[in-house]
């Protein structure tokens, strides 16, 4: 009997855990969905801080009805980099999201499975799976004029 009553408590806390509420800060955390995860971000930091370099930049779009994502970068070369997909998230106990690379001559995964925490309107926490050390920080933002866009 006690298991069950144990059992019952850590389901009710983990569902009072995943409403949309504001936590004692005042900010609202929101449940990590298609939804509230499509639009523009644009990458602040990775690796548990670092920021990014002066002139180089990483962003990502998400489509919600589609489950696709676009993003583009100058990390790894002197020009932008552009790369798309599509992405899933699984919510089982926690959000972790993952996704693979359209090459056009085949498809890749994302090297990692991340875990989304402290997602708001404005920002998100990622979390690699496998390696809780690769932290990479988000902010929503929207694409600067001058990203060359991939043409549909």
């Amino acid at each position: 009997m006690k298991k069950i009553v144990k059992f019952a408590m850590v389901v009710v806390a983990l569902i009072v855990a995943s409403c949309s509420e504001p936590d004692d800060s005042g900010i609202v955390f929101l449940d990590v969905t298609p939804n509230n995860i499509k639009g523009v971000w644009r990458m602040q930091s990775y690796d548990n801080g670092v920021e990014l370099a002066e002139g180089t930049y990483y962003y990502i779009v998400f489509d919600r009805a589609e489950r696709t994502f676009v993003s583009y970068d100058n990390l790894g070369s002197m020009g932008q980099y552009t790369r798309s997909g599509k992405y899933g998230i699984i919510t089982d106990g926690a959000a972790i999201i993952f996704g693979d690379y359209d090459f056009g001559l085949g498809v890749s995964d994302w090297e990692h499975r991340y875990y989304i925490r402290n997602l708001t309107e404005d920002s998100m926490v990622w979390v690699a799976v496998d390696n809780e050390e690769l932290v990479t920080v988000y902010v929503r933002d929207s694409l600067p004029e001058w990203i060359e866009q991939k043409k549909e």
